[in-house]
């Protein structure tokens, strides 16, 4: 059945001077929230047995805090028309990330 609001990220990695051929890879953005979800669940988990304040630049807390603004970008790219994400390219490589 086909799910009018079914959006994916289509990343395609292009190098010249190698046999790896530009191959697009698919990954659906709703599978992405669900992996970020249950990754917040493991956090919560953590976070009980870590204080509120340490004095680490990467605690449990502020990756649970990224981690929830990252599930707030990719609702809001959910929505709405398609797009390209990213385009680079250099004299070998080529990426492009796109919202389709």
């Amino acid at each position: 059945m086909w799910i009018r609001g079914f959006r994916s990220l289509w990343i395609r990695l292009k190098i010249e001077d190698r046999r790896f051929i530009g191959f697009p890879f698919p990954v659906s953005i709703n599978v992405l929230e669900e992996l970020l979800f249950s990754f917040i669940d493991i956090l919560n988990i953590l976070s009980l047995f870590t204080k509120k304040h340490q004095s680490e630049p990467y605690s449990i807390h502020s990756i649970k805090k990224l981690v929830n603004d990252s599930l707030k970008l990719l609702n809001t790219l959910n929505f709405g028309e398609s797009f390209d994400l990213l385009d680079v390219s250099t004299d070998k490589v080529k990426m492009s990330i796109k919202i389709r």
